[in-house]
């Protein structure tokens, strides 16, 4: 009887131990924060995909995701220059689309995020053979309604 008092006993203080242990994991600041990384990460890596992408036999729904993936100021312009874009992607014959090779959040600061990426982009314009570029961008992204959206998007050095 005392060899198996003394098992239950070490197996309810394991229990409670990896509870405990459990419980910490999931309620941590450091494991939030790798989560919020984690997150930005992929909006980033979509949204700058998408950016990229696009294809002048039906422009709209590619216009409309840029939309959808932007916010702020970014957001606006897209908006305010919606027919110019799908007109300008029409008029070049423009077929582009983007994968990105890497990403990497730089910073992240509550509903904030710098994000460094690159992008290998297949573009033709004009029937012309598709080429492969390299794009090296910085982004920053914004969380609206619990959504990361790019917010700004420039070429890095």
């Amino acid at each position: 009887m005392t060899v198996a008092s003394a098992l239950a006993a070490v197996s309810v203080l394991a229990a409670a131990w990896f509870g405990g242990s459990w419980w910490r994991v999931t309620h941590d600041d450091v494991a939030k924060r790798a989560d919020d990384r984690d997150a930005v990460s992929a909006a980033a890596g979509e949204a700058l995909a998408a950016l990229n992408t696009i294809d002048y036999h039906d422009p709209g729904p590619a216009v409309d995701r840029w939309l959808d993936v932007t916010t702020g100021q970014l957001g606006r312009t897209l908006s305010d220059d919606r027919q110019d874009q799908i007109a300008r992607a029409t008029a070049s014959r423009t077929v582009a689309s983007a994968k990105v090779n890497q990403a990497a959040v730089a910073e992240l600061n509550g509903d904030t995020a710098r994000v460094l990426a690159v992008l290998d982009v297949q573009l033709s314009t004009n029937g012309a053979p598709s080429a492969t570029s390299r794009a090296r961008l910085n982004a920053t992204l914004t969380r609206t309604g619990g959504v990361w959206k790019v917010d700004s998007v420039q070429a890095a050095a």
